[in-house]
């Protein structure tokens, strides 16, 4: 597997991949496009052989921080370290800038909650009804944060 920055060439596959990671509210490749585009983003790809295998975009957002948009993991390559290498990289690389990393997962995955706690992030505010989809029955989410050593 080799981790590297997106090209434009891959979004079609990350657009597939988008939606057989996500069954409830999979982003648009047109939004897709827009965010692993923006200048200032920090897009990464994983990819074994031709395949895309994983994505993460990180955006900037405020008092120093980048936020997490978008992790995900062809089903098929979960449990096999992708996302944990992706997790990783942005960490070296968004360090380097900024005061600290968050994103936003829904109150229910618990699964996700895990992996995040595991890459030392932690639980900072509740977010009521922030999905417009529901999620085992919840619309609320979690805002975690991993502050960057310097």
């Amino acid at each position: 597997m080799i981790l590297r920055r997106y090209r434009r060439s891959d979004l079609d596959q990350i657009a597939e991949l988008e939606k057989r990671a996500f069954t409830v509210g999979p982003y648009s490749k047109r939004y897709l496009r827009i965010v692993l585009e923006d200048p200032e983003a920090i897009s990464l790809v994983a990819q074994i052989g031709s395949a895309i295998c994983g994505y993460l975009v990180a955006l900037p957002a405020e008092g120093g921080s980048i936020d997490i948009e978008s992790i995900a993991t062809d089903p098929d390559f979960q449990r096999s370290g992708v996302a944990t290498r992706m997790m990783s990289m942005l960490m070296q690389i968004a360090c380097e800038r900024y005061e600290s990393i968050i994103l936003e997962v829904r109150e229910k995955n618990n699964e996700a909650i895990l992996f995040y706690r595991k890459m030392g992030f932690e639980i900072t505010e509740f977010l009521n009804g922030y999905y417009r989809e529901y999620y085992l029955g919840s619309r609320n989410a979690y805002r975690m944060r991993k502050v960057c050593r310097k």
